[in-house]
């Protein structure tokens, strides 16, 4: 009696043992074809580059080592918006594409210049300007003040001339308005003549702006009643005071007898 299974010949295990090595060696072959493919794809899919601008140059190196990338340096530069010692560039841009093992080119910031600051004490506000931007500097903050220096003639500037600063610092400059115009206190005119009042304002450059009458018989025509502003008050060149003066009888119809007048001297 024999069983379901006979045990193969030595040829049939031949066979089998050949079959078992051809598939073992196709199944190889396959796993390397594809993972040669793989590693090519890996190697020629581009990546994105990253930012670099504003790193030390040894985390830029380790960042891009990372992606499978190589950092080159070329030579450090002057950069105002770049500390010292920091990448103020990249070739290629961040967010670029690049091949896995590109080079991405790059230079170290050497910080602002220093330069010498200029001095512009009176000059004139535009000139002045134009000699700090020259000199590689801005002009800060600009401050007004009265002064016998003529308008716009700069009186003083911070930082003070000759001092060595980092290019583009802010210089605050402060500048003349001009001349301060005079005070002067408004005299008691009453009971004076109104000529008198006209003597007295218009070598200080007050205007009489208005002259209201009153009749008063007992009084010489033309006798300061009244005025606006009263005695005591500050007055500036320029600003302009009224008065209320006496008319006798029969002058009212005659009109004013002091008129304001302007007019352009020519060139």
């Amino acid at each position: 009696m024999t069983s379901g299974f006979e045990k193969p010949t030595a040829a049939e295990r031949r066979l089998l043992l050949r079959a078992a090595k051809v598939l073992g060696l196709f199944s190889l072959l396959t796993f390397g074809a594809g993972a040669i493919a793989m590693f090519f794809t890996e190697r020629h899919q581009p990546l994105i580059v990253p930012k670099i601008v504003g790193l030390e140059e040894s985390a830029a190196k380790h960042l891009l080592f990372s992606k499978g990338l190589h950092l080159k340096l070329a030579a450090p530069q002057y950069d105002e918006h770049m500390p010292k010692g920091l990448l103020r560039t990249q070739d290629p841009r961040a967010n670029q594409y690049i091949r896995r093992g590109g080079t991405v080119t790059s230079s170290l910031s050497k910080g602002s210049p220093r330069v010498q600051v200029p001095a512009v004490a009176r000059m004139s506000y535009p000139q002045a300007r134009i000699a700090l931007e020259g000199a590689h500097l801005k002009v800060g903050q600009e401050a007004l003040i009265p002064s016998s220096e003529p308008k716009d003639a700069v009186i003083a500037q911070v930082p003070a001339p000759d001092d060595t600063v980092d290019s583009f610092t802010q210089v605050d400059l402060l500048v003349s308005s001009g001349p301060k115009d005079p005070e002067y206190v408004m005299p008691s005119m009453k009971n004076q003549p109104l000529e008198r009042a006209f003597k007295a304002m218009r070598p200080a450059g007050i205007t009489i702006e208005k002259i209201r009458t009153e009749v008063h018989d007992d009084l010489e025509s033309g006798t300061i009643l009244d005025q606006t502003p009263p005695a005591g008050t500050k007055i500036k060149k320029k600003d302009s005071v009224s008065f209320t003066v006496s008319s006798r009888t029969g002058e009212q119809g005659e009109g004013s007898r002091y008129v304001k007048v302007q007019f352009e001297m020519p060139e």
